[in-house]
């Protein structure tokens, strides 16, 4: 207890420490950016403009216990454009415990007046000019307060810090010029509960970061998976790492396998060892440009914003690497400002990024699944009606890891999906089911409550043709506030001490049985601004939460409350890549089975596994907001395919001339491949019953070469007429490989029956001229 009975100059003196860098300084009317709140924002009426702002940059301790002195420290900002007078700070509270979260939402508006003030903790500031800011200084004895003793009181109660001025101004905040509504968690001695499990899902993901060819679109990526000393000298994707590896709590990683191939090949110049390469059958790579690394302080996003995506030439690249085995010491490459392709410069930061992710993965508590590859837009496929593009992203996606993280991908779940935002259709959930995902991952808002006034838990389970599902539900408001914190007013200490008063009622709801969260980060989430840093520590550090990890949550038991069926909102399926970007894929994969078949069993061609892990890329979520770019990586693979497939093809023979009815005739395939290929022949006449062909057996062409083939052919009838030769496949399916070569047969030659008859005719003719000369001599010797 004396411990806790810090002096106040002490610990004014460390919360003053914290002020060194800037605080963020919000509106009074920003918006919660919650969906569970958002009716109360349309009750309330349209606030005011500002006159003034204030800030939370500290608030100690977080757990506030009898004997304890809270410490608030913040700023106070003119927004105004005239000077404000007499200007103060105070704070107010209520000793009446939240009991509801709706209760949470309603007192942190601005408009909600609860608690009364507090007057020995006035601060006096006189005149403020416009623009100009103040610091302020709270110190508040809980033992003044008359809060409750009962142990079974704990809870958040009402705190609010009010500024005031002598000013008369119209449209003023109520109870002063600005408010900022927060709480004081209030835990009594004596008090007994069962903590709330909590389970956080950190996502790894990168974006689009490469086309058809392999090259980088741009170089942003190194800057992204730098790891610096202190989180504001780290890219987004390093920052991350080093949150999640000295947060030291139960934890799981949702890791973009297109992240990981993208780090592999950046890396294997540090290493001297090429990227690995995936056989034909199992793919492998990654990309999309990546949004730009914001600013260290910035607050977390959902997802790349457009306006910093770098978007390639609507040209359709169809330049490829060579065919021949990389140089190992060579360099990944990017697309320079002229275009032209040149050294990338993230290789060690690559190697570093990976290492660590490695290392992360190989401590105890830890766990982590795969996102199908480049994080595909599940819903969009389908509703394209490419449902099997989502077994091909996650089969591939499985394949990437394991060949880059090596053993350590056996310890990953392999069965859960996240689709983005938490929300799915049934028609997609039961193609997940077919490909053996047992866990989702989904927004609460997916799976309503019937009656919207009871409380479910975070586990529900849901059954497909392919047998059942568990869905585990995600705390929509609490995600709503960690994607969008510089939404609570007051800044990212305020946000914070949402996020714990509305865990701390979720623990009130059962403090004896206890209770269990899901909470998912944005997709995009920047945590360079130290904000998921510390509720990561909070959750281990305060007594009503206890952090674990996806596997623990899942085995929470369904709750028994009755719920509407799976939810699909329609703006969830606006935000859908449209088909028309995906149009491209049947096209491209049907060129792919067409060329991989010529290939022989086990044969490795990076065109393959460059075409195929980019039509994956296309089908990324994250190009969302650039659906174009989806429809140019798929232009680029087109052609890239058919610039492969047309360096196998058949030479034209020109004029070939019968000189007899059956006769072998030549036919040139060439291979320009670095491999040897087998294919099918079929020679056809234009009339097919002007030609018969005898059957033609495979062909086998060695690589970079070329082979003649002696087809049997028969002509029924003389004259010259049109012949198409045409490459096939090899396999059941004999498909049309490449362009049909046309050219011209003459036949010239009699047969047997056809000199029979014009022998019988030459002998016609013959006694027919001897029976009219014998019938003139005869005519003759008459007269």
């Amino acid at each position: 207890m004396a411990r806790r009975r810090t002096s106040r100059v002490g610990v004014a003196r460390r919360l003053l420490q914290v002020l060194s860098g800037s605080a963020l300084i919000l509106g009074i009317g920003a918006p919660l950016g919650e969906p569970s709140v958002s009716a109360l924002a349309e009750e309330s009426s349209t606030p005011p403009p500002a006159v003034a702002t204030i800030t939370l940059q500290a608030l100690e301790p977080r757990v506030a216990r009898p004997g304890d002195t809270i410490e608030l420290v913040g700023t106070l900002r003119n927004v105004s454009a005239s000077t404000l007078h007499d200007v103060s700070v105070v704070a107010r509270v209520s000793t009446q415990r939240i009991t509801t979260r709706y209760d949470l939402a309603k007192d942190s508006q601005p408009s909600t007046i609860v608690g009364v003030l507090l007057g020995s903790t006035r601060q006096s500031f006189g005149d403020l000019p416009a623009g100009a800011a103040v610091q302020w200084h709270i110190s508040i004895a809980t033992d003044r307060l008359s809060l409750p003793r009962d142990p079974d009181l704990f809870g958040a109660y009402p705190l609010t810090v009010e500024a005031h001025s002598s000013d008369d101004i119209p449209g003023s905040s109520p109870g002063g010029i600005a408010r900022l509504p927060t709480t004081l968690l209030w835990m009594p001695t004596d008090t007994h509960l069962v903590p709330t499990e909590v389970g956080w899902v950190i996502p790894l993901i990168g974006g689009v970061h490469r086309g058809a060819n392999g090259v980088f679109f741009d170089d942003t990526l190194a800057g992204q998976l730098s790891i610096g000393k202190h989180l504001g000298d780290s890219g987004r994707l390093g920052a991350l790492l080093t949150v999640t590896r000295e947060a030291h709590v139960p934890l799981t990683l949702a890791i973009d396998p297109a992240l990981v191939d993208d780090a592999a090949a950046m890396a294997a110049a540090a290493s001297g060892s090429p990227a690995p390469t995936l056989t034909p059958s199992a793919p492998a790579t990654a990309g999309q440009p990546t949004p730009k690394a914001s600013s260290p302080t910035s607050s977390t996003a959902t997802g790349p914003p457009s306006a910093s995506t770098p978007t390639p030439s609507t040209t359709p690249t169809t330049v490829l690497a060579p065919t021949s085995s990389p140089s190992t010491e060579a360099p990944y490459l990017v697309r320079g400002p002229k275009g032209s392709p040149i050294p990338g410069t993230g290789a060690t930061a690559a190697a570093g990024w990976l290492a660590s992710l490695r290392d992360l993965l190989s401590r105890p508590g830890v766990e982590a699944f795969g996102l199908p590859y480049a994080d595909a837009d599940l819903t969009a496929l389908e509703h394209a009606g490419l449902a099997e593009e989502i077994a091909i992203a996650r089969s591939t996606g499985q394949t990437v890891l394991a060949s880059d993280l090596g053993a350590l991908s056996s310890s990953l779940l392999s069965s859960v999906a996240w689709p983005v935002d938490g929300f799915i259709d049934t028609a997609t959930l039961a193609d997940l089911s077919n490909d053996l995902v047992d866990t989702v991952l989904l927004s609460d808002q997916a799976l309503p409550p019937v009656d919207p006034n009871r409380v479910g838990g975070i586990r529900a389970d849901l059954q497909t043709p392919s047998g059942r599902v568990t869905a585990l539900l995600a705390d929509s408001t609490i995600t709503g506030i960690l994607a969008h914190p510089d939404g609570v007013i007051g800044g990212l200490r305020a946000a914070e001490q949402r996020v714990l008063a509305e865990t701390m009622l979720i623990t009130e709801q059962q403090p004896g049985v206890g209770s269990a969260i899901l909470l998912t980060l944005p997709r995009f989430v920047d945590p360079r601004d130290g904000f998921i840093s510390q509720l990561l520590a909070d959750s281990a550090s305060l007594p009503w939460l206890r952090p674990v990890t996806l596997t623990t949550l899942a085995a929470t038991a369904e709750d028994d409350v009755p719920r509407a069926g799976l939810r699909y909102p329609a703006s969830a399926r606006a935000a859908e890549l449209p088909a028309s970007a995906l149009s491209d894929i049947p096209e491209a994969r049907d060129l792919l089975a067409v060329f991989n078949a010529i290939l022989g069993p086990g044969t490795v061609v990076p065109e393959i596994d460059r075409a195929n892990v980019a039509i994956l890329r296309a089908e990324s979520e994250t190009l969302r907001p650039n659906p174009r770019l989806s429809s140019t990586i798929l232009k680029g693979v087109l052609a890239s395919i058919r610039s492969e497939t047309a360096k196998v093809y058949i030479g034209n023979p020109g004029l070939i001339t019968l000189t007899s009815r059956t006769q072998k005739i030549p036919i040139t395939i060439v291979n320009d491949l670095p491999d040897p290929v087998t294919v099918r022949l079929r020679l056809e006449a234009v009339n097919p019953a002007r030609l018969t062909v005898a059957p033609i057996p495979e062909i086998t062409v060695a690589k970079n070469s070329r082979q003649d083939v002696l087809v049997q052919v028969t002509a029924r009838t003389n004259g010259r007429f049109e012949v198409r030769a045409q490459l096939l496949t090899p396999d059941v399916y004999q498909r049309p490989y490449g362009q049909p070569v046309s050219f011209q047969l003459n036949a010239t030659a009699y047969g047997v029956v056809a000199l029979a008859i014009a022998a019988g005719a030459a002998g016609l003719l013959v006694l027919w001229s001897g029976i009219r000369l014998w019938k003139r001599r005869r005519l003759r010797a008459r007269t």
